[in-house]
């Protein structure tokens, strides 16, 4: 732990995160400020570790679109008169006929700027470039009292009630640990990754995954080099649609969070396999066509440009040199086959791991289920043991307790906020309220606690 000696400033509730999650949340107090709301009455405190809020920095891709309504929004489902809807946002730019002719979902480009819109609105209470080191258990007559947030800095804050919107993390596959790179990454490091390379854009790729962010990968690649060799390799038979019919998206709506979460821990278990099609490995119909077009077309000219690799398993991946060599079976006639490539981008996507690594000095206090994982209940907030006084809350860290639409959705994020700010009151109104701003230890301005 820090020393007694390092200063603490008393938050009624910190929120580490202050991505779209962390957003929509402030949005609640903010909207509770100006309608005069008792809930406006707490002092909360966010911690970015970003210099500012972005939405996907690293697939802003030009020509790519959001697949959600433009109506889940950071605001609309809980509250359509809010002034940091998605709407008002296009009158604030003086575009919401135009937007309204386009006759097509927003663009990722637009979506990201609206966030960053809202995110000046409501970021008075934010401290970014501040990255959150530890979270020290606060210890007094046997009972855990406190929590004390340490940044990279030393610097702390103190609080009883604790609010984790962190997001999900890449999920890196054991196989490539040894090999992560400039020429080795996530496709959270793309566009930053390829603006490396400058003008000597390698000239033979492998691409791994079948969702959205590979397929995406695959076509920006395609335009950056004309005479660019791609392996698309995949479990399946390659790139599917994503699941858009009606029926089976109704697992985004309020109902299915309240049928899933009084699921038994085998059945969410099983209920979350099936449901991953509707947001997991799939593409859009509009990127299906490019790809397939893209490779038709290049046979009539007589080019090879992406060569789709189906029903693989990569089992072997070493460096040779400044080249990686691959070797991959083929799962169901066993055929082995090996290539070589100069880079690699995994589209693998995201995870939410059971137990939150910064949550790791709580544990003693902690409450699990039988995979080792949070036990989280309805309003989102994570159980405890009988000798903690402290309370936590995920927002965005629970698809495991409440399904797809916990994951990087759109779709609840609003109604989600709303849940967790009135159990957050409820919570702090039941323990003795102290002053904001009051110090633990030595006083200091809080705005100063910075990374």
């Amino acid at each position: 732990m820090s020393s007694p000696s390092q200063a603490s400033i008393e938050f009624d509730a910190i929120c580490i995160g202050f991505g779209p999650a962390g957003i929509a949340l402030s949005c609640v107090f903010e909207d509770a400020r100006e309608q005069a709301q008792p809930l406006a009455r707490h002092a909360i405190r966010f911690f970015e570790s970003a210099a500012l809020t972005q939405w996907h920095p690293e697939l802003l891709l030009a020509g790519t679109d959001i697949n959600h309504h433009v109506f889940r929004d950071l605001v609309t489902p809980r509250n359509p008169r809010s002034r940091f809807s998605f709407a008002m946002y296009l009158k604030s730019q003086g575009r919401m006929f135009d937007f309204g002719l386009l006759g097509r979902p927003a663009s990722r480009a637009e979506w990201s700027d609206y966030v960053g819109w809202v995110s000046r609105q409501v970021d008075a209470q934010v401290q970014f470039d501040t990255q959150v080191a530890d979270i020290e258990p606060q210890v007094r007559a046997g009972r855990l009292d406190h929590l004390r947030v340490v940044t990279a800095s030393g610097t702390a804050a103190t609080t009883r009630h604790l609010v984790l919107s962190t997001g999900s993390a890449p999920r890196i596959p054991a196989l490539y640990h040894d090999l992560l790179g400039p020429r080795v990454f996530h496709t959270s490091q793309f566009l930053t990754r390829l603006g490396a390379f400058g003008a000597n854009l390698p000239r033979r790729w492998m691409v791994v995954g079948s969702g959205q962010s590979a397929s995406e990968s695959v076509l920006e690649l395609l335009e950056r080099r004309d005479d660019i060799l791609i392996h698309s390799v995949h479990r399946s038979l390659g790139f599917r649609l994503t699941q858009l019919g009606q029926f089976p998206n109704q697992v985004f709506s309020p109902s299915h969070v309240d049928y899933f979460h009084g699921l038994a821990h085998d059945a969410r278990r099983q209920f979350l396999d099936w449901s991953k099609s509707t947001n997991y490995a799939g593409i859009d119909p509009d990127e299906s066509l490019k790809l397939f077009s893209l490779i038709y077309e290049d046979r009539l000219a007589g080019r090879d440009r992406l060569r789709m690799q189906p029903y693989r398993v990569i089992h072997r991946v070493a460096q040779e040199g400044s080249a990686y060599r691959v070797v991959t079976t083929d799962k169901f006639t066993g055929q082995e086959d090996a290539f070589e490539v100069d880079a690699i981008v995994l589209a693998t996507g995201y995870q939410q791991y059971p137990a939150v690594p910064l949550l790791a000095s709580l544990q003693p206090w902690l409450r699990e289920d039988s995979d080792g994982g949070l036990l989280i209940d309805r309003d989102y907030q994570v159980a405890v043991q009988e000798n903690c006084d402290a309370r936590l809350f995920v927002n965005g860290l629970s698809e495991r307790s409440h399904g797809i639409s916990d994951s990087q959705s759109f779709s609840l994020m609003a109604l989600r906020a709303e849940r967790i700010a009135l159990a957050l009151d409820q919570a702090i109104s039941r323990q003795a309220r102290p002053t904001a701003g009051d110090a633990i230890a030595a006083p200091v301005n809080a705005n100063t606690a910075t990374a």
